[in-house]
């Protein structure tokens, strides 16, 4: 049962919805949103797509809910999708199948790993946002601000710890690195991206430390971590 701030049941009498059903309708939403995305790119790009898949959700799972609680589950997975857009995953798709890399295992499972991760930092913080919204728990202003001042700083932590050294001048680039490397193709003219994958998935672990230990909101913990898993799987 879900309730609002004043424990008055939001979402009571909801009607079962078949798994399938659910899942067709998602997917085809996330597809239609992503391929806009496309034509936008990055942070505003990716919101599309949120906005889009937590309409269906939404619509799907919390009919009952009044129009306010309904916008506010929609507005939060929105904003979270968009946190990824500044991830660069391109050139990671690309160890898995440019044509110089054709053949070497090395590559297809390191850009795997790196789309597992990526793609679940991506749809985690979608995850938490939506179970934040849904589960009944309160969260006041000062509560939201003091969590995401952590996030930045964890954000911040994060890139510095497993995104650095970025000197591609001087051929310098971090250790766990899921872009073009001249590891995989030495003595070639590239470009590496700049990548930010380990602040944001710093973020996202502060996230369910504070959702789920401090809040005690399992909702929006298994949430994220359900997130975590199945974006992972679904970009890799």
């Amino acid at each position: 049962m879900i309730t609002d701030k004043a424990n008055k049941t939001l979402c009571s009498g909801q009607a079962t919805v078949p798994l399938a059903k659910a899942m067709l309708l998602t997917a085809m939403a996330g597809g239609m949103g992503w391929g806009i995305r496309g034509q936008y790119g990055h942070e505003t790009g990716a919101m599309i797509a949120g906005v889009l898949v937590a309409s269906v959700l939404v619509m799907l799972f919390c009919s009952r809910f009044n129009t306010l609680s309904s916008a506010r589950a929609i507005a939060w997975v929105t904003i979270a999708i968009s946190f990824g857009g500044c991830m660069t995953y391109g050139q990671t798709v690309g160890l898995t199948h440019d044509e110089p890399l054709v053949g070497n295992t090395e590559a297809l499972r390191w850009g795997l790993l790196g789309l597992f991760i990526k793609g679940g930092i991506w749809i985690g913080f979608a995850g938490v946002t939506l179970g934040l919204a849904l589960g009944g728990q309160r969260y006041t202003a000062g509560e939201l601000a003091m969590m995401f001042g952590g996030m930045i700083f964890l954000m911040f932590l994060g890139i510095y710890l497993l995104n650095e050294p970025y000197q591609p001048a001087e051929s310098s680039l971090p250790r766990f690195y899921f872009s073009d490397h001249w590891d995989w193709e030495p003595g070639v003219e590239l470009k590496p991206r700049r990548e930010k994958w380990g602040g944001l998935l710093f973020a996202l672990a502060g996230s369910w430390v504070y959702t789920g230990i401090i809040k005690r909101d399992a909702l929006a913990l298994r949430m994220g971590i359900w997130g975590f898993i199945g974006g992972g799987l679904g970009f890799s």
